[in-house]
């Protein structure tokens, strides 16, 4: 619309100059307008034209190329073409009220850049005294789905429509703009779910296997929820994942009721024969889920991977178990450590001396100090981590306020230095199997296996604290991860970086040498198993990029025969006895056989963007590698990965009827993945972490 405004302006010369024109040729004459109240306040429904009236004799005043006649509610009026604003018709066709108005218009003096004045912050006291002005080309509809999709991209409240200021905002912008209910912004919400639910859906038929991961949620009155979330790699080569289900699950919470409402979800899509892996936290009845969706899978003959790795264990679950049992060697050291922080946080004028006191023993004081959360370990990480860091004030600070017991002995900081030495293994591990917008399962295997090294140096070190505390933590590790899996050595090999060297080299270091080579051997037997399934579904598919050339082989082959047949036979088998024959190679074999692929360790590597360069070159493999790929080794994103507790609904969820928390949850996540840049949500916005640190505040002394 301000293109043909432009267009229309640069033909009949600026508006303001049009006004002054016209005065002197038309007659002065004024026609009446329309009640300020209604004209102004009037929706957008109403002040639709129904039908456009039929220009009748010609008019000669430039005005009107400004204007239109229309009928709304079957009155006649006069609207402007470009802010909408209407007006009573004059039955004797005086134009002095048009033209008053085109001195006036907001668009008409941006047009014509005479906007001098035209945006202003008034000062205001209270919402409705804020002078509003008329904007052109509003879209009453479009308003109210923008609406509904900032609502659920950055998980606000139905009510946010209800707040006054926020109709004053929009009202700025737009006057015309309407207040409208929470009951009706909530149908707006689920009109926008359906709609990218059906594009979910038609995106889904054109992926070849999808990957699950699981997970319950509670709310505050206690109601289970199971998450359902799909995630497989698109026709760009980029990890998407979707939540398919957010839904109350009925107890009792047996593996049957699991496996029951996870299939129940997956027929609802229409995607129940193309799971690859599922993905679950470590517990019985998870197993016992998952066990059941492997028989209905396998019953059907829709098991993928030849049940290689249908159930995964979540890692990010089993890293927290271990961690928990380390940092159970250390109550007590963590017991003074929180009692000091809360003793210096709860008066300004203790954090002030102390912030004196570690700018006298040169420590600076930019850093903040941290408090933790119990069921959350990397927040006790950070807050060790920083008590470390101002050890000598802390130290300096005991002998200067009595109060103060909760110093550290020399053997409690120097323990603490050795568990924040493990628990960055730990973090740096955890922060990268949490990743949902890039591959993990390739990452595994090297992770676990520095994981594992770290624990078993501290399983075997002299020093008697560090040896006792991972003695748990070793035992643990056992339980789960004492046989590596198939699925971490797989996509281990299918990075380019790491290829057979990674198993190689973590198997002789994790198995008994006399074992390690077999255990490389079978993996590569079942990868090559694997490899060869992907190529006969591609032969049945006919997708070999060399088909053609194979026919037309064979076509002039055929038509050898002829003079073949007389060439001797005696000659022909000598010929073929000598002459070596070498079948050509699959891509599984030149890519082992070809080197690693070396990046610079200081640069991010795209292991998707390497199979989709080279996908040409590795037909077969690459389609292996993209499924493989898009399995997710933890079930929670990273802001979840590190609490030990479960995941709890909002407040404002939790009073939500299950519908509408099912849309908001599903349709908020569709939303951010298909937004261009990532919104942040209220819930990110609001990070507990943010209420875990605080700063020192600047003393007499300590401003450095």
């Amino acid at each position: 619309m301000a293109e043909s405004a432009v267009s229309n302006i640069a033909t009949a010369n600026a508006p303001v100059s049009i006004a002054q024109s016209v005065a002197n040729n038309e007659k002065k004459e004024e026609i009446e307008i329309e009640d300020s109240a209604n004209s102004e306040h009037k929706s957008a429904g109403e002040a639709t034209p129904k039908e456009i009236l039929k220009p009748g004799r010609k008019r000669k005043s430039p005005v009107w190329n400004y204007f239109k006649e229309v009928v709304i509610k079957g009155e006649k009026k006069v609207q402007c073409i470009y802010c909408r604003k209407a007006y009573k018709a004059s039955d004797t066709g005086a134009t002095t009220t048009l033209k008053r108005h085109l001195k006036d218009c907001p668009y008409m003096k941006i047009a014509s850049g005479n906007t001098k004045g035209m945006i202003t912050f008034p000062k205001v006291e209270k919402p409705e005294e804020v002078n509003l002005t008329f904007m052109p080309g509003y879209d009453p509809m479009k308003a109210r789905e923008i609406i509904a999709y900032m609502i659920l991209a950055h998980e606000l409240p139905y009510s946010i429509v209800d707040y006054s200021w926020f109709t004053t905002y929009s009202q700025y912008l737009c006057p015309i703009y309407q207040k409208v209910s929470r009951n009706t912004i909530k149908a707006d919400c689920l009109k926008v779910y359906e709609a990218e639910n059906e594009k979910l859906k038609k995106i889904f038929k054109k992926v070849d296997l999808i990957s699950l991961t699981s997970d319950c949620w509670t709310s505050n009155q206690t109601i289970s929820y199971m998450c359902v979330t799909a995630h497989y790699i698109d026709e760009e080569w980029q990890m998407q994942k979707r939540i398919i289900s957010f839904n109350e699950l009925s107890p009792p919470h047996t593996g049957e009721t699991i496996s029951d409402a996870i299939m129940e979800c997956l027929k609802k899509w229409g995607i129940e024969n193309k799971i690859g892996t599922i993905t679950l936290d470590n517990a019985s009845n998870n197993d016992r889920a998952a066990g059941l969706l492997r028989l209905s899978f396998e019953a059907r003959g829709k098991l993928h991977f030849q049940g290689f790795f249908f159930h995964v264990r979540c890692c990010a679950h089993i890293l927290n178990l271990v961690v928990q049992d380390g940092l159970d060697q250390i109550e007590n050291c963590l017991f003074k450590v929180r009692e000091g922080m809360k003793y210096l946080k709860k008066a300004t004028a203790r954090l002030i001396k102390f912030g004196e006191v570690a700018t006298q023993s040169g420590i600076t004081t930019r850093r903040s100090l941290c408090t933790d959360v119990k069921t959350r370990w990397n927040s006790t990480h950070r807050m060790l981590e920083s008590v470390i860091h101002y050890k000598k004030a802390f130290e300096g600070y005991a002998l200067r306020d009595s109060n103060f017991g909760w110093l550290l002995n020399d053997i409690e900081w120097a323990n603490a230095k050795k568990v924040c030495k493990l628990l960055e293994v730990f973090s740096v591990a955890t922060n990268l199997f949490s990743g949902t917008l890039y591959p993990t399962s390739n990452l595994f295997l090297m992770e676990i296996f520095k994981v594992k090294k770290m624990i078993c140096e501290a399983y075997l070190s002299s020093d008697c604290f560090t040896s006792d505390m991972s003695v748990p933590m070793f035992e643990k590790f056992e339980k789960y991860w004492g046989e590596v899996s198939i699925l971490a050595a797989m996509a281990s090999i299918l990075d380019p970086r790491f290829k057979k060297m990674s198993v190689e080299l973590c198997f002789e270091r994790l198995y008994p040498i006399s074992e390690f080579k077999e255990h490389v051997e079978n993996v590569i037997a079942k990868l090559r198993a694997l490899f060869k399934m992907y190529a006969m579904a591609n032969v049945a598919a006919g997708s070999f990029t060399n088909t053609a050339a194979s026919s037309s082989n064979v076509a002039a082959s055929s038509s050898r025969t002829a003079a073949n047949s007389s060439v001797d036979d005696d000659f022909m088998c000598f010929v073929q006895s000598k002459c070596s024959y070498d079948p050509p190679r699959s891509d599984l074999d030149m890519y082992l056989q070809e080197p690693v692929f070396t990046s610079n360790r200081n640069e991010h590597f795209d292991v998707l963007s390497w199979w989709k360069v080279n996908s040409v070159k590795y037909p077969v493999l690459s389609k292996l590698a993209r499924d493989v790929l898009s399995i997710p080794i933890t079930t929670v994103a990273s802001e979840s990965a590190f609490s030990a507790g479960g995941r709890v609904l909002d407040d404002y969820r939790s009073s939500l009827s299950k519908d509408n928390v099912e849309v908001l949850v599903c349709g908020g996540d569709w939303v951010r993945a298909n937004s261009k840049y990532q919104p942040i949500t209220v819930k990110e916005a609001t990070k507990d972490e943010e209420d875990l640190q605080f700063e020192i505040p600047m003393g007499t002394t300590n401003k450095n």
